[in-house]
């Protein structure tokens, strides 16, 4: 069945969301997290079964889907024009183990059954008390024993200063008539007037000016659906927790890496702050620290656990760790807010040196003579550090190491095997967007510029001969126009473009392409 506008309850139902691919849905990302947290999280690989609830144009659920062919995922959303999208893409595409069903949350069929991850990405904090209380019965129902809910919604500190945002561009949106892409483009411009004459309330509190300053910039589809809903709220952490701890379910970690390690959000003189802390509080106190406006949350009825390095394996033992920085050196260093991290010295510089670009489990790791010098937790602590401060990424297989050398493929012997893939690289204009490419190795969607993809299209259909023409014609013909990287000045002469067009394509080549060999979103077809 599909649902009416009229059942939205609040929520914004005339204009449509964004698209987009969110890779904290992942499910290797996910199984992650929770093992790094002492629960067990379901097993990965075929028989794999998601539901995402909420799921908009479905960019995120179908690139999942093609990139786990043995799973079964299933995407709800009530609106017409995201349930339509999705449907002529799973069409298109051939994705035989996607359901699509435009419902609301209160009239799921009977036959659903249990999943091992449902997902809410954008949904939680925009929805009335009552749709929340749907969700909980969905996740009663249909949460799979051992299985994760991954939850996502606005809370606090981070929302105290950037509410009276949203309550002037509810209160500007309410006297316009019109849809609700006109109702917030008039509001922001009222708003973004009194920043302009910077009003106490964006003199006195710069973060909310900062906010009006983004919003100016944004989609104001995004703007319509994160500020005009009827029900919003953020929500203190504690508050969450307690909710799903209702549910029987237990706090299994946060989606973002580092915001799981205590000395990643907070200086190492205000540890002692954490002891004696329950889960609750401890997840409360760290959003002070970093001054959290959004979560990502993951929960679970299997409780933690406190493991030992094998007990930690044998939780997930397919996930595999590389490095996620090209040409990675130690020291490692990041900032996080008030915390700035480093990574140098053993056993992190006998890691780096022997990960390089091909995925390793914990038991590759263990096993391997450059490592004989280190006890297993402290390769574990080494790792998940890594994957904390961007050093290293979790994939949920093995990538193909080492690649050819570019130099060795004939032009024409490229090919895209999965035609979601095909898909996805048919633009009908170039607009600065991510593209999403599934791959089958890795269990998640890579992401590229779509310059880089049409790049990609016209490599794989047209092969290397005339790269750098074709793709300035293909610039032309959309009246895609670049620009000079200093300056900004925009690039109308043909000679010229042909020459940036050069330099993006070996680009291309040097960078992404081989990224793409690994992960073998793209192949080599046999000579």
């Amino acid at each position: 069945m599909t649902t009416s506008p009229a059942h939205a309850d609040g929520y914004v139902s005339d204009v449509a969301y964004l698209p987009g691919y969110y890779p904290f849905m992942a499910p290797a990302r996910i199984r992650y997290v929770a093992a790094l947290n002492g629960v067990r999280p379901p097993a990965g690989g075929p028989g794999l079964r998601f539901l995402e609830l909420g799921c908009g144009f479905g960019t995120t659920l179908l690139a999942l889907a093609a990139s786990n062919p043995a799973g079964e995922f299933t995407g709800v959303d009530f609106l017409p024009a995201h349930v339509e999208h999705m449907r002529r893409e799973v069409a298109a595409t051939g994705l035989g183990n996607v359901r699509v069903l435009g419902t609301d949350f209160a009239h799921l069929p009977t036959d659903l059954g249990q999943f091992d991850i449902i997902a809410l990405h954008g949904v939680f904090s925009w929805v009335s008390p009552e749709t929340r209380e749907s969700i909980f019965g969905i996740l009663r129902r249909h949460l799979a024993p051992g299985g994760i809910a991954e939850v996502t919604y606005n809370c606090m500190p981070g929302w105290a200063s950037l509410l009276p945002v949203r309550s002037l561009i509810r209160h500007f949106a309410a006297r316009v008539e019109g849809d609700s892409l006109a109702r917030v483009r008039a509001a922001l411009a009222e708003v973004a007037a009194l920043r302009a004459a910077d009003i106490p309330l964006f003199h006195d509190q710069p973060l909310a000016a900062q906010l009006v300053d983004r919003l100016l910039k944004a989609d104001p589809h995004y703007v319509a659906h994160e500020y005009l809903n009827e029900h919003w709220a953020a929500f203190d952490a504690a508050d969450v927790i307690g909710m799903f701890a209702g549910l029987g379910l237990g706090h299994a970690g946060r989606a973002t890496y580092h915001h799981n390690h205590v000395p990643l959000c907070s200086p190492p003189q205000f540890g002692p702050q954490f002891a004696g802390l329950d889960l609750a509080a401890t997840e409360t106190l760290k959003d002070f620290h970093i001054n959290a406006m959004f979560r990502w949350d993951l929960f679970s009825a299997t409780p933690r656990e406190t493991w030992s390095p094998a007990e930690r394996v044998a939780a997930a033992p397919d996930l595999h760790f590389r490095k996620a920085i090209r040409n990675a050196t130690l020291p490692h260093t990041v900032k996080y807010g008030a915390v700035t991290a480093g990574l140098a010295g053993p056993p992190h510089e006998e890691l780096l040196g022997l990960i390089g670009n091909r995925g390793w489990t914990f038991t590759d790791l263990f096993a391997a003579a450059e490592l004989a010098a280190f006890p297993p937790a402290d390769i574990v602590e080494a790792i998940d550090l890594g994957v904390a401060t961007g050093l290293l990424r979790v994939e949920g297989g093995p990538v193909i190491d080492p690649i050819p050398p570019l130099e060795s493929i004939a032009p024409g012997s490229l090919d895209i095997p999965l035609p979601f893939n095909r898909r996805a690289l048919v633009r009908e204009n170039l607009a600065n967007e991510q593209v999403a490419l599934a791959s089958t190795l890795t269990g998640a969607a890579h992401e590229i510029g779509d310059l880089h993809a049409a790049i990609l299209d016209e490599l794989t259909t047209g092969g290397s001969d005339r790269l750098p023409l074709r793709l300035a014609d293909r610039l032309i013909a959309a009246d895609k126009h670049l620009r000079e990287h200093t300056t900004g000045r925009p690039i109308t002469d043909r000679g010229e473009l042909v020459h940036a067009c050069q330099e993006i394509c070996g680009e291309f080549l040097a960078t992404v392409l081989p990224e793409l060999l690994r992960q073998g979103i793209v192949v080599r077809l046999e000579d």
